[in-house]
């Protein structure tokens, strides 16, 4: 998705902050679960969030590549490396020029989230239908989604 650089992201250099990544990967993340919600065919979202889908972030990193300045065309993307009982990943890029595909990576990260349940302050089971609408999205099997091993 293309994301927008607003003149309140740059820092006193002229690029942008550090801490604007995480909000531009969190715009990705949420055009990525509009992707997985029409898939579901659920059309209400609570919050940006998928009803009986909420999550928190658990640990989250990004590697810093290029600048990013105010006027650039900036791209981003996500995938789903791993699927658990309980949480999934998410991997992120940004880059910028003229398309995503042919642009420079400028960010990369990675996020890991937990299943939640607000109502009863607690990790719950991913929604049975998550696995299947990942795997269809990104236009791969289920069984390539395994969580690694600890």
């Amino acid at each position: 998705m293309r994301l927008e650089i607003r003149y309140s992201d740059l820092d006193p250099y002229g690029h942008v902050n550090n801490a604007v990544y995480l909000a531009y990967f969190e715009q990705v993340r949420l055009g990525y679960w509009r992707s997985l919600a029409d898939l579901a065919g659920i059309e209400k979202l609570e919050a940006g969030d998928i009803p009986g889908a909420r999550y928190v972030m658990a640990e989250t990193s990004l590697r810093f590549k290029a600048p990013v300045f105010f006027g650039d065309a900036l791209h981003g993307a996500a995938t789903v490396p791993w699927v658990g009982n309980r949480s999934f990943a998410m991997n992120f890029e940004l880059r910028t020029g003229e398309s995503f595909e042919t642009g420079e990576l400028a960010c990369e990260g990675s996020a890991a989230h937990v299943f939640f349940d607000p109502v009863k302050d607690g990790v719950q089971p991913r929604p049975d239908w998550f696995l299947q609408a990942v795997a269809t999205l990104e236009g791969r099997p289920e069984g390539d989604f395994a969580p690694p091993e600890r």
